[in-house]
């Protein structure tokens, strides 16, 4: 029982820290707001606006199967498998851009087959 207490009058009093800190820093959002009024020369009490973090540059992902060897290891296990399921299993793999690329990369190499299909857009691919 004496735990408890303790323990309820703990929480109670970071709850009080908590919010002397909050009002805090709504004194100095305030503080920092009037300077920037007066630095701008209207007076006003406007927001502070904080710089946008520069976009850093994107990273090349490694993956253990590459590209091309994981859309010849999925037509393989996959019977005749269209286009777009290769594309649907490029994507369920976190992998970036379109797999077609690398599609047609792999029919030009003979590697892969087209089969076009008939009456509608598409293709099914076979290994060569």
């Amino acid at each position: 029982m004496r735990i408890q207490n303790d323990i309820a009058k703990s929480i109670q009093n970071l709850l009080n820290e908590r919010q002397k800190h909050q009002a805090a820093i709504a004194a100095i959002d305030a503080a920092l707001s009037r300077v920037e009024g007066l630095l701008h020369g209207n007076g006003a009490a406007g927001k502070v606006k904080t710089p946008k973090p520069a976009r850093g540059r994107r990273t090349r992902r490694k993956f253990a199967v590459t590209g091309e060897n994981m859309i010849l290891n999925f037509v393989k296990s996959k019977s005749s498998p269209m286009g777009r399921d290769i594309e649907k299993q490029w994507k369920h793999e976190g992998r970036a851009g379109v797999a077609a690329n690398l599609i047609s990369k792999l029919v030009k190499a003979k590697m892969l087959k087209r089969i076009p299909l008939k009456d509608q857009r598409g293709s099914r691919y076979s290994l060569a």
